[in-house]
Order: C-alpha cells, then sequence, then structure tokens
C-alpha cells in the first residue's frame, strides 16, 4: 500500500491511497489530515526560516507521538513504516531530515526508512543492516559530513 500526499497550491493538503485505515473507520487518517493541513498553512504564511524549522518540529513531534502511540506494539517494520503518520513525516521532506537525524542521535527508532526516502542515499554498509545503532551512527555520520547533524 502507498500513501501520498495531495498539495493544492494555497488550499489543502490530503493523505491519498489509505484504503486499509478508511475501512477502520479513518480516524487516524482525519487526525493526521488535519494536523498536515495546519502545518501545511502555517507554512506557506511563515515569513522567517526559523519559523518554518518551528512549525516543522511541531509538526514532526505530533506526528511521531501518533506514530508511536499506533505502533506500539507492532513488530512488523514495514506496517510500522507504512502508517499513515510515519508517511506524512516523509511527505514534510528535506525540512525534516536535521529533526530525524537529531531523533537518531537521542535514541535509534527506524528512521532509516524515511530519510532513505527523502534523501534519496543510503549509508548504512551491508554489514550494518540490523543493527539499529550502527545504521543510526552511519546516518549521523553523513548528517555531520553535510553539516546536517551534529
Amino acid at each position: 500500500m502507498s500513501y501520498a500526499l495531495a498539495v493544492e497550491p494555497g488550499r489543502f493538503v490530503r493523505l491519498l491511497s489509505v484504503e486499509s485505515y478508511a475501512s477502520e473507520g479513518g480516524r487516524d487518517l482525519v487526525a493526521i489530515e488535519g494536523k498536515v493541513r495546519d502545518l501545511q498553512n502555517n507554512y506557506q504564511t511563515s515569513a522567517a526560516i526559523t519559523d518554518r524549522e518551528l512549525i516543522v518540529d511541531e509538526a514532526f513531534q505530533s506526528l511521531a507521538n501518533d506514530w508511536r502511540n499506533a505502533t506500539r506494539l507492532q513488530s512488523s517494520l514495514t506496517k510500522m513504516t507504512e502508517h499513515p503518520a510515519y508517511r506524512a513525516i516523509i511527505q514534510l521532506g528535506e525540512d525534516v531530515v536535521p529533526i530525524l537525524l537529531r531523533e537518531l542521535k537521542r535514541r535509534p527508532e527506524p528512521w532509516f526508512t524515511a530519510l532513505r526516502e527523502i534523501t534519496r542515499v543510503d549509508p548504512v554498509r551491508p554489514e550494518q543492516r540490523g543493527d539499529w545503532q550502527a545504521m543510526a551512527d552511519a546516518w549521523l555520520r553523513w548528517g555531520k559530513d553535510r553539516r546536517i547533524a551534529q
């Protein structure tokens, strides 16, 4: 199943292709769509880059909390990364990369998929796969080399 964020210029943001969540009543989806819509509206009206960073950070924290709560008992990494909140985090784009790297430094979580999809790179070597700390370290090195992470 795939998820996409549809943006109509100056209007609204909407998650698409969410068949399984729609069949469950769409509760998570409606809440996530609202949060992403608010982010898009605030992002467009922000004049300073620091305001945008704060807005993206707030959106990330809210979406990440929703994702953590919804997937807390999930053992399938695929299902975790297909959750609408996780997909919405990816749709935040390059602005969220420093935040994801900061989160990896704080505690390794499966942000590797999001980082790969957003940046279209993968600094993790094959022998590091499955070792979350080694994977986090590879991404943090990548971010430091690009002056994205400290």
